[in-house]
């Protein structure tokens, strides 16, 4: 189990279940999702990352990354499917359009690594190291429960029936496909296009015992005035919540887009293919952000002048980096070493491409890397990137990380 502060933890559950009947009539105790992620973060000091639609819900010291889950024990039964990732934008793409079950499945599995190694490089975090926190309601108490966040193994991947059992050959039943890695059970819904995960429990885990109280209403009415104290104060106003939240576009954050805003593509030979560059010869990882004339004109102070250096941390490390707007009508957002920003994008992009000591080496012409395309962009789930402005310790320092796809373009419509 992942260290916390489990007196918190359960009482705090207990707090919140006791109310459960002002949003449900379930003997389950009614447990939102936000609050169990929020609940973990308090407890165990960890950044939360539940607002940022990532394949972690937070990060637990240097490098843990932690999806958090809560859900019903169905029946009595000690498993529960869930989902863990959906692939909207990649399947509007076409991508799982494959007939044979078989090459689906490893699609699958491959499109569910490729996030979640793009999410732990923009993070800094250690794969081998996640793990899955699971808060699981059960009539009169609830669990908890902690599992392997792991990669799907796609060298032993066989298929199965729903509930799990080896099948001889490969197939679909109905709208979806089963399968599993031998250690992991999943289930690909092709009409959500929505791949979901098994998760299977022992039912003497650490145990809370809930109870709903008869009279919710009534229990507001008396909890109106207490306050918490001390060390509780503390720990509530140190925790992190969604980063987005509350912020004012234009003026606490803007969105700038990895493609052009011209025809929706990613250039080839500029933005984050920089190292495709003609003329001299080219680190691979040279890359910056695009910095379309939009936001320039409609928000001209929210970044330094041109050329004008400024502080900027990215999510994977806290090490502050000196950055600047720069080109011909500040068209680039760079990094001083400009590597320094293009290995974290292409990390999260390609996640295998800075392994094996690719990381900085000097491009060789001919190679064979490609350039990457609007494709790779709708493959992780992203197309733009986000970035925050904020005082620190008197000091103004800009944080990026990657946003969602079509972020952009909502950004733009909200200004309008």
């Amino acid at each position: 189990m992942l260290k916390r502060d489990e007196k918190t933890y359960s009482s705090l559950v207990q707090a919140v279940a006791s109310l459960s009947g002002l949003f449900s009539s379930s003997e389950c105790a009614y447990l939102d999702s936000r609050f169990v992620e929020k609940l973990f973060a308090l407890t165990t000091g960890a950044e939360d990352l539940g607002r940022d639609d990532k394949s972690f819900d937070a990060k637990l010291g240097k490098d843990i990354g932690v999806g958090v889950k809560t859900f019903v024990a169905d029946g009595g039964r000690n498993y529960k499917v869930e989902k863990i990732a959906e692939f909207t934008s990649l399947a509007g793409n076409g991508f799982f359009k494959v007939s044979d079950p078989k090459k689906l499945a490893l699609r699958i599995a491959s499109a569910r690594n490729e996030r979640l190694l793009s999410n732990a490089n923009e993070y800094g975090i250690s794969i081998s190291k996640c793990v899955y926190h699971c808060l699981i309601r059960c009539p009169g108490f609830a669990l908890v429960h902690e599992e392997a966040l792991d990669l799907i193994d796609t060298e032993k991947l066989f298929p199965t029936t729903p509930r799990g059992a080896r099948k001889a050959s490969w197939e679909f039943s109905g709208t979806t496909l089963s399968f599993s890695d031998g250690k992991s059970f999943y289930t690909f819904s092709r009409a959500k296009n929505v791949l979901m995960k098994r998760f299977t429990f022992d039912f003497s885990s650490e145990r809370i015992d809930t109870s709903i109280s008869s009279d919710p209403f009534g229990m507001l009415n008396r909890l109106v005035g207490r306050t918490m104290r001390g060390e509780s104060i503390r720990r509530v106003k140190n925790l992190k919540v969604g980063r987005s939240a509350e912020l004012k576009p234009g003026k606490d954050f803007v969105v700038l887009p990895l493609y052009s805003t011209r025809n929706g593509e990613v250039a080839p030979k500029s933005g984050i293919n920089q190292w495709n560059a003609g003329g001299r010869e080219r680190k691979f990882g040279e890359a910056y952000i695009p910095v379309p004339r939009y936001i320039h004109v409609n928000f001209p102070r929210f970044f330094p002048a041109r050329d004008k250096q400024f502080d900027l941390i990215l999510p994977n490390s806290p090490q502050v980096l000196k950055a600047k707007i720069c080109q011909q009508g500040g068209k680039a957002l760079m990094t001083k070493n400009n590597v320094d920003l293009g290995n974290w994008i292409i990390g999260v992009l390609k996640p295998h491409s800075l392994q094996g000591g690719a990381d900085g080496t000097v491009r060789v012409r001919g190679s064979g890397r490609e350039p990457f395309t609007r494709n790779d962009l709708l493959r992780i789930g992203s197309d733009c990137v986000v970035v925050r402005r904020k005082v620190v310790d008197g000091r103004t320092t800009y944080f990026a990380e990657f946003g969602t796809v079509g972020q952009f373009e909502e950004f733009v419509l909200l200004e309008r």
